[in-house]
């Protein structure tokens, strides 16, 4: 897949409830992007930070991989942030800079087994992609949980069955505990303990907040991590990716 930086230009925007917008985004050099889904875009959004560096800003690109040239983000506005306000408040129009496409969460090429997608919070956008992607490429069996506090939380569950493939089945766990939560990763663990129990599956990949998905994979599920129980199936080594939107405990510990 091509990487590196390119301008490009917001050709549409629309709201999505109170605090998200819908972005369409192309290049100005009308160049295809060559992404898989899954993957994301690094965003300049012009603002200068204190200490001088420039706000850019991660987003999962949540189009079929049909569409190369023209691509859809789901912005959440965040408080103050200046990122996310830039782009909930920028015009049509308006060019910015991007790098990409980036990450490792997508399903490798050719697969034709059963695929669980678990996301949280925001994580669902990168979701959409895998879920794309995999209709794109004729992938077989997929099914998604989103764990997510309310439908007003940040894109709804109607935008979500909008977009997705008719085979992918969905399940949304509403009213999960709000990030920080000290029982959150307990009660993920339940709740994917319970969608396990619909496989086999072939690969997991995982979505959103670091506190929760990391413990999917490496413990405390009943029966083990989810690596072990899908090797004991006789799926390969990397059958569970991660891609952590927030509470990343790899960056904590640097």
């Amino acid at each position: 897949m091509a990487q590196g930086s390119a301008k490009i230009r917001i050709a549409h925007a629309e709201p999505l409830g109170q605090g998200a917008r819908l972005l369409r985004i192309e290049r100005v050099d009308g160049a295809e992007l060559g992404f898989a889904g899954g993957q994301y875009v690094i965003i300049n959004t012009g603002v200068t930070l204190p200490g001088g560096k420039l706000a850019k800003r991660a987003y999962s690109l949540i189009s079929s991989d049909a569409e190369q040239r023209a691509v859809e983000i789901a912005v959440k506005r965040i408080g103050a942030g200046p990122g996310s306000n830039v782009l909930n408040d920028i015009a049509v129009g308006a060019e910015l800079e991007w790098s990409g496409p980036w990450g490792k969460l997508r399903l490798p090429p050719g697969f034709s087994g059963r695929a669980l997608v678990v996301a949280t919070d925001t994580g669902i956008t990168a979701a959409l992609g895998v879920a794309r992607g995999a209709a794109a490429a004729g992938a077989a069996q997929l099914d998604l949980l989103w764990l997510v506090e309310s439908d007003d939380y940040f894109v709804s569950e109607a935008f979500v069955r909008e977009r997705l493939p008719p085979p992918v089945r969905l399940t949304v766990a509403g009213g999960f505990l709000p990030a920080g939560h000290p029982e959150r990763p307990a009660r993920a663990c339940a709740l994917v303990e319970d969608q396990l129990a619909a496989g086999p599956y072939d690969a997991v990949l995982c979505a959103g907040d670091g506190a929760v998905i990391y413990p999917l994979r490496d413990g405390p599920l009943r029966d083990g991590p989810l690596r072990d129980r899908l090797a004991s199936l006789g799926a390969p080594e990397g059958s569970v990716l991660l891609e952590s939107f927030f509470n990343n405990p790899l960056k904590k510990s640097v």
